[in-house]
């Protein structure tokens, strides 16, 4: 006998509260995305590969996100009773959801390639970048294992979806506890790489914690996987339910993608944030140095200089002409500022914005007690030339 449903059981609907998750996350993971390239096109001059991948990432969670939607409008959120009442409705989807679950692998593989690209770019030593290549292979290897696993759960794939169809299918349990488990390493792997790395920094302790507390917000991309599987597990254990309870599972797919945006760009937003307090800094500076001096800067040769500016690589600076005052003589006087401002592309200039001069991985790093090749000094070397012309006159 078959069972009846109330209409009101029927009716019951819980896709609101998914869609608003779905948009909202993607909307979060944009906004950083935008700052972090604005920060590394503008502020550090310096675009790399990891750039471009996790824009690509970006773009990509776009479709994940319209993906996520169409399963949600087709019966994700809804019980299965009553999409059994127009079967074409949980066909459709089916087909989405295969779909979406290609591209979210990809979408994964996209982020996971773009942390390793970081890491590259942060510590370029052979034995590192040895490691950073083994990794990728195997995340690469992850990403088709998982693809293929997606794509042959049913022989033929139709079978999925189309009882009449016979075919041989792995079941649902096994095609989602082992992909998402796959996910899981994945995750975990991209989180513990640059932990040693850090730890390594020629720079106090202080700092060290302060990196490794960015780096800490990608235990909530590795939550929301671990999250999403669970998720899974309830939906596929209340089978004769499964859509009613698939609905966490679409927004969590959203939220772990773009937790691990977010995580992979956070760097570039210390990035800003430094520069921003750097450049607050040296206004407050110039205004108090211009209220003490009543427009000049005495140092403790006489010498006063109007202006100076300070650029990127190798910059020069040239003062305006300054009258000093010797007893009855007069001195007109050009001074000129070389600033050899050579930024080096060094773990702190990736982490703050600027080569601080607090180190790097390896011994490489400026300014700290290291001694390896990619060292430099302490911070910018600036050599002053002056050169005054005398013209003797009394008052």
């Amino acid at each position: 006998m078959a069972t009846e449903y109330s209409p009101e059981y029927l009716a019951e609907d819980r896709r609101t509260p998914a869609y608003i998750g779905v948009a909202v996350v993607t909307a979060l993971s944009f906004v950083v995305v935008c700052v972090r390239l604005y920060a590394r096109r503008f502020l550090i001059r310096e675009l790399g590969w990891d750039d471009l991948f996790i824009l690509a990432a970006q773009l990509t969670s776009w479709a994940t996100m319209a993906l996520c939607m169409m399963i949600l409008k087709y019966g994700a959120g809804r019980h299965l009773p009553a999409l059994l009442q127009t079967p074409e409705t949980l066909v459709h989807m089916y087909k989405w959801l295969v779909t979406t679950q290609m591209v979210y692998m990809f979408n994964l593989w996209l982020c996971r390639v773009s942390g390793l690209a970081f890491y590259a770019r942060l510590n370029p030593m052979p034995p590192f970048i040895l490691y950073l290549r083994l990794s990728f292979a195997f995340v690469t290897a992850v990403w088709f294992a998982q693809t293929l696993i997606i794509a042959l759960q049913c022989i033929p794939l139709a079978a999925l979806w189309d009882q009449t169809i016979e075919g041989r299918c792995m079941g649902s349990r096994i095609v989602f506890v082992s992909t998402g488990a796959l996910t899981i390493v994945c995750d975990s792997l991209i989180l513990l790489l640059p932990i040693k790395m850090v730890l390594g920094l020629q720079a106090k302790m202080a700092r060290k914690l302060a990196l490794l507390a960015i780096l800490c917000f990608g235990v909530f991309a590795v939550a929301t996987s671990i999250l999403r599987m669970q998720s899974m597990l309830v939906s596929i254990y209340n089978e004769s339910d499964a859509t009613w309870y698939f609905s966490p599972v679409i927004a969590w797919t959203c939220a772990e993608v773009s937790a691990a945006i977010i995580a992979l760009s956070l760097p570039a937003l210390r990035a800003l944030f430094g520069f921003l307090k750097e450049q607050r800094s040296t206004r407050d500076g110039n205004s108090n140095s211009y209220e003490n001096s009543n427009g000049y800067s005495h140092g403790s040769n006489g010498i006063g200089m109007d202006s100076m500016s300070r650029s990127g690589k190798g910059s020069r600076a040239r003062s305006k002409k300054g009258k000093v005052y010797h007893g009855s003589e007069l001195y007109e006087n050009t001074v000129e500022i070389e600033v050899d401002c050579v930024r080096s592309a060094s773990q702190e200039a990736l982490w703050d914005g600027y080569a601080s001069g607090n180190g790097g991985v390896g011994g490489g790093g400026g300014g700290g007690s290291g001694s390896g090749s990619e060292g430099r000094g302490s911070g910018p070397k600036i050599r002053v030339t002056n050169t005054v012309d005398v013209d003797v006159s009394r008052k």
